[in-house]
């Protein structure tokens, strides 16, 4: 593989994977009202919910016609299963909203893995001298990158002035590096075990976090004055426009 084209695969994977900072200035809304903060809440929930059904939609297209007798559906159920276990089982989580920094950095290691695994992708793609092809989803990809802050720092909300920039920087990190890791390891080698590998393991935790979000936004309502109902009307609104976003910023831009 020419020199040029391993630095410009790099390149752009730095720009896929750094682009989750552009979402910074949106999530520091340190003087949010509850209203404000069941929204953010929700419109998280729904950039993850789409999240996990891309994922699945990338691994199904690898389990192929053959999904009951593929060997690699046993890898995913395991991978998924075991992490799942892993996140629920710790004393902490009994109450999520209680620990809101490790619920973010969950989100952060789920979005991650799901980000080697694009990363797996594009790095092939360089290596096997498809760049130009998939120049034009390097968009689609920083679009999705940009979302994915968003429900990083959702379970900060409301407790940001506790919580340093540098944290939360750190988190961003944690979630838009692995594109740039898995870049680099995709130019040298690629294999669709990793990929349902790492899936099974973002699909666990982004799914913990939807549920702990929701959770927390079900909490939220009770205390809310407005009562649960209205405050379970904003949960499902955010939701819907979470969604959407997710969903125009992935496929509508590349298109």
């Amino acid at each position: 593989m020419a020199i040029a084209n391993f630095y410009i695969t790099i390149g752009l994977s730095v720009i896929m994977g750094l682009s989750i900072f552009l979402s910074f200035p949106l999530v520091m809304d340190r003087k949010a009202s509850m209203k404000r903060l069941l929204l953010y809440n929700a419109i998280a929930i729904g950039i993850l919910i789409f999240l996990l059904m891309d994922i699945y939609g990338d691994v199904a297209a690898v389990f192929g016609n053959d999904t009951i007798t593929n060997p690699l559906l046993l890898v995913f159920i395991s991978g998924f299963a075991i992490s799942f276990v892993f996140f629920v089982l710790p004393k902490g989580s009994r109450d999520p909203a209680e620990n809101p920094h490790r619920t973010s950095v969950l989100a952060a290691v789920g979005i991650g893995f799901q980000n080697i695994t694009e990363g797996l992708v594009f790095g092939s793609a360089g290596a096997a001298g498809l760049l130009p092809i998939y120049v034009l989803s390097v968009i689609g990809f920083s679009a999705q990158n940009i979302t994915e802050g968003f429900p990083i720092a959702a379970p900060l909300f409301g407790k940001l002035e506790k919580t340093s920039k540098k944290f939360i920087a750190g988190v961003f990190l944690l979630g838009g590096l692995p594109t740039i890791i898995g870049t680099a390891i995709g130019l040298v080698f690629f294999s669709t075990l990793f990929i349902t590998f790492f899936d099974s393991l973002a699909c666990a935790a982004i799914l913990y976090v939807v549920l702990v979000l929701f959770h927390v936004n079900v909490n939220r309502g009770s205390e809310n004055p407005g009562g649960i109902k209205k405050s379970m009307l904003y949960t499902y609104i955010g939701i819907l426009i979470g969604f959407v976003i997710a969903y125009v910023l992935n496929y509508a831009v590349v298109a």
